[in-house]
């Protein structure tokens, strides 16, 4: 129960005699039987929650009218205006507020006079002292006025409710004689007792205090006549005896015994109260006792060792954020910092959105944007000392990147602080990214804990709490066969045979199954169409505006603001509140926030928004874009979602420059899947178009470019940038073409050739371009970097120079990025053999810079470049270091490509270390997972992985056919490896053949592994002069 608001007027209401309700200092006329019932209904309550079915059922007698919520919801409207007469418009009501699945009367107990009266007798009764007990139960009495809930005595609820306090009254006030007669005040306590006795001669008790009183008053004649008329009243009426004791006492007076003198009978003291106790919290689940009990030990290790993951996984409906709302609420209680951050379920939200959630609930007011930032700021709360933390990230199976790339960073920045995070996911949505997250904190101490669906008894706890407290056995037994334990579900199911009985849910095809108890083929008959119609049968209980609202509000997304709700609906604040009043009580929303709103489910939005007519969502995405387009500060990426839902041919330019903003934002806060996905729909849209526009569709395939590189597509990525040169070319627009030649914004790791031959398309474009006298410096030097990564493994000469020319125009130009684009390509060159003195300083230059610009990609390939430089001179502690660094920074496919190095590079210990077996099994599995992400490089892996273990074993002859197979599709690739394993296996003609015609291997980065087998194959075919040459080359590699 909460009190009112210290602003608003004091609101009293006395329902002991007649009913009446003060306002301030003024007396409020409820209107009619309707309104009165429902708030004596709430009274009955005491501040308890009653549902809307409940409501009904007891308001209507069980016979409702079609319509019975929406004249409960003008009830209900109707009281709150003349209790709250002050109240601003949409804000929350604070006397008969909204919880779901109904309302409550929300008052001070002192406000209410039964309650009031209720509470000091209950105290009073309990009293441990005479006089305490006295003066409580006096103050009790005080306060009753007559028969409570008088007018309202022909229905059920306020009969059993008036029968109780007027139970209660009549033993407080005997307690109270009773009291009066330990004191000896025994003339006190025959006249309060002598009028009750007469009202209530059949309660013995009193009659017995009576009796007592009389005869130590010296009434000796008065006290038999009083037990006389018990006699005969019990006889007549009743067919009965006097109670044993009174039986006794008729003799001891009679006999005038002295134990008479003091009375020391027992009181009967205890009462039903009905005074408002505390609420039932959060922290309230069912059938979850284990899995708490696993996240309350999670909790205390973090205390212990550090900070530990917990992942929590469930389907839809299986209770996977009830359990963790519920721990948050429960840890939180024992003195632990918490915060809740949800991953959304549409797009539409700004990017790492869970973090930002999470920080405002540890009381940061305005978070960083950038999730760099934003996974400062949580180190630093987090490495508060003495902090203790719990961290709670609802659904990661829809994390963006950022999202997770805040996680890996928490993971590895905070592993010392006493933090538990925890993660819920559906274990069928689970994506690359998110595997590869789990990939990156392997080393974070976890446990995972799998949801399962509740037993009988939790369902019977759950269909009791929906209003079904008295199914039949075999109904609820089906149920949970049926829904799997699921608690959503069976509290979906529970709340409609509340609403509707068993029986409403229908039979099944073909009628029912003979022997089958009743009720169970109700259920199976409803089940095959899955808990949606069960959701769909429970919205259309409600008023049609409800639903008309909750369609519109399920189009804005899971979260809605009331204010954009109450615009694309032209509805004004009161109209639309009360229209969305009966979703709030029966728990279809809940109120996250003043003026915001959220389903309760993402499957009740789903149900919503399938019901729509694709063009009334269309109709209803476009207002909202337009609404929002006209406020200032409107999130880029909110609006491309309407832009994207809300588009025809006729708009579909308008509105793909808001999608094209969204992705210009999305990329600003390293969102790059986000990114593609929403450049992918701007071009989409501007190729729909009724009227093309050539010169947008070029803007937006160069903007493409960049971020679906960081996706991993290589190949449409080239096809992407291929076709933006080719639109420039036609519309002669030599900026543009040069913009589409440089557009390659990605950090590049690998190579991004996918053909054995140069793409003499975009080379001759470059070179062209290059040829520019007037081309400003930085775009001179990121032509450079693009024609690098164009040469690379074909013209080992012409890339460096590019590479080395493009660095010192980058350091003229003055611009950071251009500068850390172009280190990126000259690290790239330093895989080789020419720069190898400049690795670990071109890798600290590009550290520096990158972190300046906060391009966290390219901060992991700057550690991928000292993880290189490590490598080169075998320092294994410094290359760990570095390729966990280059793992922690990375995100989306990047991240896969670091996990990647990093599995390599195990495995390449254990065939250092002779473990020859474990090498190539590690290499296998590599191969298979880069193979299922897409990698272009998965097969190359595995043939590294294979012919490392060759080498080990001293026979190479087992790999001919697959060296024979890669050497077709690209020749001189595995050269002189394929001739080593021909000698192998004795086929001397066909490896000498291969010699002939074989040149040396690029300088790339595998031309020292390549040299080293041409000069063990020179010796081999005792090649004097070739062998004599590579000695030369190969002596400044020695020992590594």
């Amino acid at each position: 129960m909460t009190a009112q608001t210290p602003s608003a007027a004091p609101v009293r209401i006395s329902v002991l005699g007649s009913t009446e309700v003060t306002v301030g200092d003024r007396t409020v006329s409820l209107g009619g039987p309707g309104a009165r019932a429902v708030l004596g209904r709430l009274l009955v309550a005491a501040g308890h929650v009653v549902s809307t079915d409940l409501l009904i059922e007891d308001l209507w007698s069980g016979g409702p009218p079609p319509k019975a919520l929406a004249a409960l919801q003008v009830h209900v409207s109707n009281l709150r205006r003349l209790l709250e007469p002050a109240r601003a418009p949409r804000t929350p009501a604070t006397v008969i507020v909204s919880a779901p699945p109904g309302y409550a009367l929300r008052l001070p107990t002192e406000a209410v006079d039964a309650w009031h009266f209720d509470r000091l007798a209950t105290e009073g009764l309990t009293a441990a002292d005479r006089t305490s007990r006295i003066e409580i139960l006096s103050q009790a009495l005080d306060r009753w006025k007559g028969i409570p809930y008088h007018e309202h005595l022909d229905a059920d609820w306020a009969r059993i409710e008036s029968t109780r306090l007027t139970q209660v009254y009549a033993t407080a006030l005997e307690a109270r004689a009773h009291a009066y007669l330990d004191e000896g005040r025994v003339e006190l306590a025959a006249d309060q007792l002598d009028p009750h006795v007469a009202e209530h001669p059949e309660r013995e008790f009193a009659v017995r205090l009576l009796a007592s009183a009389q005869y130590r008053c010296g009434r000796q004649a008065d006290a038999l006549a009083t037990l006389r008329r018990t006699r005969e009243y019990l006889l007549d009426e009743l067919g009965v005896d006097p109670s044993p004791e009174l039986q006794e006492l008729e003799r001891d007076i009679l006999q005038q015994r002295p134990s008479l003198s003091p009375e020391r009978a027992d009181i009967p003291l205890r009462v039903e109260s009905s005074v408002p106790q505390q609420h039932p919290d959060s922290g309230d689940i069912v059938g979850r006792d284990g899995e708490l009990a696993q996240l309350h030990d999670a909790a205390h290790r973090s205390e212990t060792s550090g900070l530990h993951l917990v992942w929590i996984a469930g389907d839809a409906g299986e209770g996977k954020s009830a359990l963790a709302r519920a721990f948050l609420h429960r840890t939180t209680a024992e003195d632990r910092l918490g915060a809740w951050g949800g991953c959304p379920e549409v797009d539409g939200a700004p990017p790492a959105w869970p973090w930002t959630e999470i920080l405002r609930g540890l009381g940061e007011q305005e978070p960083p944007a950038s999730p760099f930032e934003l996974s400062r700021a949580v180190e630093q709360l987090l490495s508060t000392p003495e902090r203790r933390t719990v961290l709670v990230l609802d659904d990661v199976h829809r994390a963006d990147e950022p999202t997770l790339q805040v996680l890996r960073h928490v993971a590895a920045s905070a592993r010392n602080s006493a933090t538990l995070v925890v993660a819920t996911f559906r274990p069928s949505e689970v994506t690359d990214d998110l595997r590869a997250t789990w990939a990156a904190t392997a080393g974070i101490p976890g446990t995972r804990i799998t949801l399962r669906g509740v037993g009988r008894e939790e369902a019977r706890t759950i269909a009791r709490r929906a209003g079904s407290a008295d199914l039949d056995e075999d109904v609820l037994i089906e149920l949970v066969d049926r829904t799997g334990g699921n608690p959503l579900f069976l509290e979906e199911y529970c709340r409609l045979i509340a609403s509707e009985g068993v029986g409403t849910l229908g039979a099944p095809p073909g009628g029912s199954t003979p022997g089958t108890p009743p009720g169970v083929d109700a259920v199976r008959g409803a089940v095959p169409d899955g808990v949606r119609n069960v959701l769909a049968r429970r919205i259309s209980r409600l008023p049609e505006r409800t639903v008309v609202a909750l369609r519109r509000g399920a189009v804005l997304g899971r979260d809605f603001d009331l204010s954009v709700l109450g615009a694309v609906s032209d509805m004004d604040d009161e109209s639309m509140i009360d229209a969305l009043e009966p979703a709030v009580v029966t728990g279809i929303l809940v109120e996250p926030a003043p003026d915001r709103l959220r389903f309760s489910h993402d499957l009740v939005r789903e149900t919503l928004y399938d019901a729509l007519p694709a063009m009334r969502r269309r109709r209803i995405h476009a207002a909202a874009l337009d609404m929002l387009a006209r406020r200032d500060h409107s999130d880029p990426t909110v609006l491309a979602h309407h832009a994207i839902a809300s588009a025809t041919p006729a708009t579909a330019e308008r509105c793909a420059e808001f999608v094209v903003a969204g992705a210009r934002a999305a990329e600003r806060q390293s969102s790059f899947k986000d990114a593609f996905a929403l450049w992918a729909a701007a071009r989409s849209l501007s190729e729909t178009a009724s009227e093309p526009n050539s010169l947008l569709l070029l803007e937006i395939l160069i903007g493409q470019v960049g971020s679906q590189a960081r996706t991993g597509d290589i190949g449409g990525t080239r096809d992407t940038r291929v076709r933006a040169v080719r639109a420039a070319r036609a519309l002669g627009d030599r900026d543009s073409l040069v913009r589409a030649l440089v557009s390659w914004t990605a950090p590049v790791v690998w190579t991004i050739r996918v053909d054995p031959e140069p793409d003499t398309e975009i080379l001759d474009e470059i070179d062209t371009a290059l040829a520019d006298p007037a081309l400003p410096t930085a775009t001179r030097a990121l032509l450079l970097v693009a024609k690098v990564f164009e040469l690379e493994g074909l013209d080992d000469a012409g890339c460096l120079a590019a590479a080395v020319e493009a660095r010192t125009l980058a350091q003229e130009s003055g611009d950071p990025t251009t500068m850390m684009r172009a280190l990126n390509a000259v690290g790239y060159v330093a895989f080789g053999p020419d720069l190898v003195d400049q690795r670990l300083a071109n890798s600290r230059q590009l550290l520096d810079v990158a972190q300046k610009v906060g391009d966290e990609g390219f901060v992991s390939v700057a550690h991928f470049q000292r993880f290189l430089a490590a490598t080169a001179v075998t320092d294994f502690d410094q290359a760990y270091e570095s390729a966990s660094l280059a793992t922690t920074y990375a995100a989306g496919h990047q991240l896969a490509q670091m996990l990647g190095v990093l599995a390599v590079f195990d495995a390449m210990v254990e065939l250092m270390a002779g473990r020859v077996e474990s090498g190539l099994r590690r290499y296998d599995e590599i191969s298979a997972t880069m193979h299922a992400q897409g990698m272009v490089v998965a097969q190359w892996i595995g043939t590294i992985g294979r012919i490392g273990v060759a080498v080990a074993r001293g026979d190479l002859s087992p790999l001919v056919e697959e060296l024979e197979l890669i050497e077709g599709v690209r020749p001189h690739s595995v050269r002189f490896p394929l001739i080593l394993a021909l000698l192998d296996r004795g086929d001397t003609d066909r490896a000498r053949q291969l010699w002939e015609g074989s040149r040396p291997y690029p300088r790339d980065y595998y031309w020292l592994a390549m040299t080293t087998f041409r000069a063990r194959v020179a010796a081999r075919l005792a090649d004097v002069a070739t062998a004599r040459e590579l000695h030369a080359e190969l002596l400044p590699f020695s020992g590594r």
